[in-house]
């Protein structure tokens, strides 16, 4: 198996992390002026008097950044002033991860170590994750924060603990502590590639330029990858599949994706 590219990056991961969480919880308290103005949404450029959660969760990536002397705001972590923005970054890249086991137009996820279905051993988030809820039922994602620890209960649930700006309720920075099987929980933006994602028709980025360009490795593809899994990417994923006495639907599954040896390192 591959290394993880950002697991061997030349600042370690869990120090920048545990950076990270250290600025968040510096800003404990932090409360939105009554103008509406917050120095998160001013920094990012966005409306200065916005809703600021996802602000505030880059702004803290960026000061761990200057702390540390390192960039990971673009690659760890996106630059996002909208929750809608952070959902697109992790989905294209392979990293994020749904509740329930499988993501709306791209299919079911599972565990890259053994093949697990999510929806059979869900996943727990790690320190550093970003935390995605659903409030209000629009089907759209309301807010995010940052994992700062995982622990059980006394009778073995599991409880995640979190730093949010924002959060339903409170207009300060607040630490607050859910149950995994939460229902406002919708999905985890993660730190590492150890999640497997099927992929379809329609899903585009860089998670389908890199299996375009394993597809094309191996000969069952001869076009320039464009990370656009349309026609081309469909037939050649067929092409692979009967090959390999899977069922020929075109959608690369987890079987798919195992045949071909597919790995996503960022």
């Amino acid at each position: 198996m591959p290394a993880h590219a950002l697991e061997t990056a030349t600042v370690d991961q869990e120090g920048f992390i545990e950076e990270l969480i250290a600025v968040a919880e510096g800003e404990l308290g932090y409360t939105r002026a009554k103008s509406g103005y917050t120095k998160y949404a001013d920094w990012s450029g966005a409306n200065k008097y916005s809703e600021w959660c996802s602000n505030f969760v880059s702004w803290c990536v960026n000061q761990a950044d200057e702390r540390l002397g390192v960039q990971y705001l673009g690659e760890l972590y996106p630059m996002q002033t909208a929750c809608a923005t952070g959902v697109r970054w992790f989905t294209e890249r392979g990293r994020y991860v749904s509740a329930t086991g499988a993501l709306k137009g791209y299919g079911a996820q599972w565990w890259r170590e053994d093949g697990m279905p999510l929806i059979e051993r869900p996943y727990v988030p790690r320190p550093g994750d970003l935390i995605y809820f659903e409030w209000y039922k629009y089907n759209r994602i309301d807010h995010v924060g940052i994992v700062t620890s995982v622990d059980k209960t006394a009778d073995g649930n599991v409880r995640i603990h979190t730093i949010e700006g924002n959060p339903r309720d409170f207009d300060y920075v607040k630490r607050l502590t859910y149950l995994l099987d939460d229902p406002s929980i919708r999905a985890y933006g993660i730190t590492r590639e150890d999640i497997g994602t099927e992929l379809r028709p329609s899903c585009k980025g860089p998670l389908v330029t890199a299996l375009q360009q394993q597809l094309n490795d191996g000969g069952w593809a001869d076009f320039r990858p464009d990370g656009f899994y349309g026609s081309k990417t469909t037939a050649a994923v067929k092409k692979l599949q009967k090959e390999y006495g899977l069922e020929v639907t075109g959608i690369a599954d987890r079987e798919t994706q195992e045949a071909l040896g597919f790995w996503f390192d960022g």
